[in-house]
């Protein structure tokens, strides 16, 4: 399939894209999982190491009480895994009318944890649930063996604290991704399919549900190579674009934090990117070196003014040029 470069399909749409008001801080507190998903872009699980340590998380904290960011969402990994994590939600509550939390279920229900449920209650966190299939083999064959039963017994006892229920303000929403090489059906119609079986096979409700398509990155890309299913799911990608999705495209109006604080570019045009590609295959070559260079950078910008698409010089603290300029040069 021919493909031509994003801004030149962008063009010849008549789209323009441009950064908007910032809206979202995303934080991802750690590559730490329990599970091994084989469809996860990040590569986590069980033997990463990679947790966003307490210097850090108090930078975090200190850069959303200057922000006043309106959501704080919180991701991994398994963000459950980071000791940090009991900390952060009860100082980051007060800065932002939502605060959500993304859970794989398993690591909240792992009889270790049970104490995380009252803290995301008490702070009426909402809980971003990754449910990807109502097949207990399918589910299991994707994260692991024993996960969809782990899964639906934290989904039972979520409901059980008023989570999902109508009345109670405890968001309790799902995501749903494909199993293989293809792209998610219909939203609406899956939706409808989940909250119809789980409530009779299991009597679990639950506010909305959010079909994603599986990025081609980290460990699902290394498994589309494997199994020869690279190049057509790319031709799918390509020709599933759909230009209304433009418009609540999530880099518009986010900043996102990594454990290793992935340098946030303002690239020419407007718009934030965030420089993984650049980032992490120096990482896989040069690992001992990229931890020490990397390890405890923190690079946060300034929350840009909603009339301009720059944003305001870095702390002097934050700024770590020389240290970047040397890892460049490697």
């Amino acid at each position: 399939m021919t493909t031509q470069p994003f801004n030149q399909t962008l063009l010849s749409q008549g789209i323009r894209l441009v950064r908007e008001q910032t809206a979202t801080l995303q934080v991802n507190l750690g590559f730490l999982c329990n599970q091994t998903c084989r469809h996860c872009h990040l590569s986590a699980g069980p033997g990463r190491r990679e947790n966003m340590d307490s210097e850090t998380v108090r930078e975090v904290i200190s850069y959303a009480r200057r922000s006043h960011f309106e959501v704080i969402d919180i991701t991994g990994g398994a963000p459950e895994l980071n000791p940090n994590l009991v900390r952060f939600i009860e100082e980051i509550s007060p800065l932002a009318s939502r605060i959500m939390l993304r859970s794989n279920l398993s690591a909240l229900n792992d009889g270790k944890r049970d104490y995380l449920r009252n803290v995301f209650k008490s702070h009426r966190v909402i809980i971003v649930a990754s449910f990807p299939s109502l097949n207990e083999a399918q589910a299991d064959s994707q994260r692991g063996k024993g996960i969809f039963e782990k899964s639906i017994d934290a989904l039972r006892k979520l409901n059980a604290m008023g989570y999902g229920k109508e009345g109670t303000g405890l968001k309790l929403n799902l995501v749903s991704n494909p199993t293989g090489a293809f792209l998610p059906p219909s939203q609406t119609d899956t939706e409808k399919r989940f909250r119809k079986i789980l409530d009779k096979k299991w009597g679990i409700v639950f506010n909305n549900l959010f079909s994603f398509a599986n990025v081609p990155l980290g460990r699902f890309r290394e498994w589309l190579v494997m199994s020869g299913n690279f190049d057509r799911y790319m031709d799918k990608l390509f020709s599933a674009f759909n230009p209304c999705a433009i418009d609540k495209l999530m880099c518009r109006t986010l900043v996102s934090v990594s454990i290793f604080m992935i340098v946030i570019l303002i690239w020419p045009g407007g718009f934030v990117w965030e420089d993984r590609k650049s980032i992490y295959p120096r990482c896989r070559d040069l690992r001992s070196r990229a931890v020490i260079l990397l390890w405890r950078i923190i690079v946060i910008p300034a929350r840009p003014d909603p009339d301009s698409h720059e944003a305001e010089p870095l702390r002097p603290e934050l700024q770590v040029k020389k240290k970047t300029e040397a890892f460049q040069k490697t």
